[in-house]
């Protein structure tokens, strides 16, 4: 993967409540309750964030003849010999914010079970309903919803079901006041599973911390399906979502194959990046057309994607398109911005945008056709994982529990070169990640349409 925003190996500096509250001395549990050794040592156990040549390169410089290497490289994640809480007197609280993704309740599962089993806490709760959850009255202290208390029993099972046990939701990411709610409750760690813009959050709740100069620390768990969140090269969910929209694909297919001049057009999420219409689309291996957020779409003219769509339906008899939400937003005309609960701008629909201009074009040219336009959007989320997406949640949870139990803060679990990792949630609000239209992932899906590069 190529960066194109400027890191520094400062950059990724992860911080630990032991620079102000003590060094970790309690000897880890996990000796006993796993039976392990394997532990991770700070400031050894690193990898590198660019393992590129160019990356190598850019980290070497000259200096008094000799060469100097500096490269930017990721803390990694895993069981620390000793840890900073003692399990007996500590509390856990766990959210779940933004749009549902598949595997959030097995995210959940695995924070609880090895928090309870492992680690032997026996305080944790479950907040309700994303961050409106911490929502509470200052003068009575009453909170607007009631926090569920979780243990391995309670946990159970849950990991068959889709959506989140706790309950999601957007907006309402006041940092002082969901401060205020952790410190009435006496919450010493929180695990904020979400998206960008809950990673935001989390990280104005860790600067409220930190000004507030108490010893809470928070632990971001990456959930996103569009796969857009830096630093992580495969996020929980994806791989189910990509399982369902060829699913929906496969139906599309099958609706403009049994039509005379049949079309198929799926709309799949993915709001700036590509990554997951592209990975379906290569999946299936037979779709026609991949439109995406990083590729601009011109309409008309003689290369434009209508004269495409014509020319393909007339030689091949039928096509599948495949269109991520995100995708040609730029094709409608101006209007005000609308923006959700999250800050996230409201898109226009370009599924059915799509679906009247290619009936408009036909028509126009007096061309018969039969198009079946599918939007499987809640239908990705909102499922449970396979089977290799359950054992990734399963990692991140205890990879978090580890960090959190070894004082880590403001920080995420990252997944970079196979290996999970730290990263800062300040270098995770650097930017989004989008799909490079130069890695091998889009070039295989040019090879399999036989689209252009560009719309010219």
């Amino acid at each position: 993967m190529s960066y194109t925003i400027e890191i520094k190996p400062e950059t990724f500096m992860v911080e630990s409540l032991t620079q102000s509250f003590g060094q970790a001395h309690i000897p880890s549990p996990l000796r006993v309750s796993f039976q392990t050794e394997n532990f991770i040592e700070d400031g050894k156990d690193r990898i590198l964030v660019d393992i590129s040549l160019e990356g190598l390169l850019k980290a070497s410089r000259p200096d008094n003849g000799k060469i100097l290497f500096q490269p930017s490289t990721f803390e990694l994640a895993g069981p620390r010999e000793k840890i900073f809480w003692n399990p007996d007197n500590l509390k856990v609280a766990i959210v779940t914010c933004g749009g549902l993704a598949p595997g959030l309740n097995n995210v959940v599962q695995n924070l609880v079970t090895f928090l309870s089993d492992r680690y032997r806490v026996k305080n944790i709760y479950g907040v309700p309903f994303g961050y409106q959850g911490f929502t509470h009255d200052p003068l009575t202290k009453r909170f607007a919803f009631g926090w569920r208390r979780l243990d391995s029993l309670s946990v159970q099972n849950i990991d068959f079901e889709g959506g989140s046990v706790l309950g999601t939701g957007r907006g309402h990411s006041n940092p002082i006041s969901i401060v205020d709610a952790l410190m009435l409750r006496d919450i010493n760690i929180l695990f904020t599973i979400g998206g960008d813009g809950t990673l935001a959050g989390a990280n104005a709740i860790h600067e409220e911390i930190k000004r507030r100069k108490v010893p809470i620390a928070l632990i971001g768990i990456p959930k996103t399906i569009d796969n857009d969140v830096l630093w992580v090269s495969k996020t929980f969910g994806f791989e189910s979502a990509v399982g369902k929209a060829v699913e929906a694909l496969r139906c599309a297919q099958t609706e403009a194959r049994s039509a005379f001049h049949g079309i198929g057009l799926v709309k799949i999420m993915g709001r700036n990046s590509g990554a997951l219409t592209a990975t379906a689309a290569v999946a299936m291996n037979d779709i026609d057309f991949v439109l995406v957020p990083e590729v601009p779409i011109r309409l008309d003219g003689q290369n434009g994607l209508l004269n495409a769509i014509v020319r393909k339906v007339i030689d091949k008899g039928y096509i599948t398109i495949a269109v991520a939400e995100g995708a040609g937003q730029d094709l409608f005309p101006p209007s005000e911005i609308e923006k959700d609960a999250s800050g996230n701008v409201k898109l226009k629909d370009i599924g059915k945008f799509l679906q009247k201009v290619i009936t408009d074009e036909f028509k126009s040219r007096n061309i018969e056709t039969t198009l079946k336009y599918i939007d499987p959007s809640y239908m990705l989320r909102s499922q449970t994982t396979s089977a290799d997406d359950s054992v990734f949640c399963a990692k991140l949870g205890q990879n978090a529990v580890h960090a959190a139990m070894a004082g880590k803060t403001g920080c995420m679990i990252g997944y970079a070169h196979e290996r999970f990792t730290h990263v800062p949630l300040a270098a995770v609000a650097l930017g989004k990640k989008h799909l490079d239209v130069n890695e091998p992932l889009w070039l295989s899906v040019l090879a399999a349409t036989g689209q252009p590069f560009q719309w010219k």
